[in-house]
């Protein structure tokens, strides 16, 4: 397809003026039609002869791999390799969700050489994506006509959940092993698994804890001394029900919980933790049994980048049922959900108590920004005093809710979008410091 370009647009102007300025005089219309024939025929000519795209080599470099939310650039190489300067326009097509900027690239290429045109592409949802064909024109030589063109370049790529917190979750981990140092470790003698050294036996000790062996061979009581587990086993639960489907900012509550269970389990594995999935709405969506491999990371994240929430009630009986019965050994059972709907939040809490005490419970929830605004209005219609009145209620519910998990036994982290990632890291290493695992 051949289009004109400003230029020629402002050459066709001409004709009109000359008809004006003369007052519509016969000859000046005579000429005024040739030479719209002629800017005609030479827009045609240049469209025509447009340089080839044989001599016009375009490959996009893309990551393979990016991330909701965040800026990733995309490069075109663009290889001119015909002996005279080529000037070109491409618009590239993009996946569905995303945006760029600039949205058109713009390049005069010198004869046999090569540019880099780039722009930066920002997801707007997780999942299977994919770039579509590249749209491109090539200027002709006397610069009025665009030669419009299409380059096949289909290429797929994957969406995973935002990560940009990530910074601030490494400072988060470093600081609460920074606030540990030089604090005396302390060894809880027999109740732990692991065999650590002998002694010499006091009267405050079991009697369960002597070595006879070294008994007899010291003539004197000894008695082992044994220390809690330092690998324990963190269970990452998500609930994807529509009570995580609501918005808090630009993102939903799904999507912000799925940033922090990445880091969590980044951050667990980085501490030696053996690191499980679960995802869960109606049913059981995902399940990864824990491992302590690095790999562990990975294979979370390409389980949970193209789930999302669904708009159906949360199993949460099956789901915690699955996970206490596939994990005997005692785990840290961190729960992402959402309890703005009271109904299926006591449900949940009857579930979450029957992990205690052989597993520790630990329910992470996002507070819900919208309500804690509407609660400290003050009120000036009719409306916003009802408005007011019901997120005063349904916050004094949720927090209700709350002190029974923690009275409980179980964990309760409750946190503000935007500090939800960095709060379940620091939580976490603050459970281990205090032993509750």
């Amino acid at each position: 397809m051949i289009i004109p370009t400003r230029r020629t647009i402002l050459l066709g102007l001409v004709p009109l003026l000359l008809v004006a300025a003369s007052g519509g005089a016969p000859v000046v219309i005579e000429v005024a039609w040739a030479l719209v024939l002629l800017i005609l025929a030479a827009w045609l000519i240049d469209g025509l002869g447009a340089t080839s795209t044989r001599r016009l080599l375009l490959d996009r470099s893309a990551p393979a791999q990016v991330y909701f939310g965040q800026s990733h650039p995309v490069e075109w190489i663009a290889e001119n390799r015909s002996a005279e300067t080529i000037v070109v326009e491409l618009r590239d097509q993009l996946p569905e969700g995303c945006s760029a900027d600039p949205r058109t690239l713009f390049a005069r290429i010198a004869p046999n050489s090569r540019v880099r045109l780039r722009y930066h592409l920002v997801p707007g949802q997780r999942g299977d994506l994919e770039f579509g064909d590249l749209f491109f024109r090539i200027q002709g030589r006397l610069g009025l006509a665009w030669k419009l063109q299409r380059l096949k370049a289909t290429q797929a790529i994957r969406c995973y959940p935002h990560l940009g917190n990530w910074t601030a979750a490494e400072l988060a981990t470093r600081e609460a092993l920074v606030r540990q140092t030089g604090s005396h470790r302390w060894r809880w003698r027999g109740t732990g698994t692991i065999f650590e050294s002998l002694r010499d036996y006091t009267t405050e000790d079991d009697f369960r804890w002597i070595d006879w062996k070294a008994t007899a061979r010291a003539r004197r009581p000894i008695a082992r001394n044994y220390e809690t587990e330092r690998h324990q086993q963190v269970i990452l639960l998500i609930d994807s029900s529509r009570m995580m489907s609501t918005y808090c900012g630009h993102r939903t509550k799904f999507d912000t919980a799925l940033e922090a269970v990445v880091l969590a389990a980044h951050a667990a594995v980085d501490q030696g933790d053996s690191v499980g999935l679960l995802v869960f709405a109606d049913k059981v969506q995902a399940y990864l049994h824990p491992r302590r491999d690095r790999t562990q990371v990975g294979a979370i994240m390409n389980s949970l980048y193209s789930l999302g929430p669904s708009l159906v009630e949360p199993d949460f009986e099956t789901a915690i049922t699955l996970a206490a019965t596939r994990n005997r050994r005692r785990s840290l059972m961190l729960l992402f959900t959402d309890v703005t709907v009271i109904e299926s939040a006591r449900r949940m809490t009857t579930y979450v108590r029957s992990l205690i005490p052989r597993h520790l419970p630990l329910v992470v929830t996002i507070a819900d920004e919208t309500v804690e605004k509407l609660e400290s209005l003050r009120p000036r219609s009719a409306e916003e005093f009802y408005q007011v009145g019901v997120a005063n209620e349904l916050l004094q519910q949720r927090d209700e809710l709350l002190e029974i998990l923690r009275a409980s036994g179980a964990a309760v982290l409750d946190s503000p979008a935007d500090q939800i990632a960095t709060q379940t890291i620091k939580t976490y290493l603050d459970l281990k410091r205090r032993m509750r695992l």
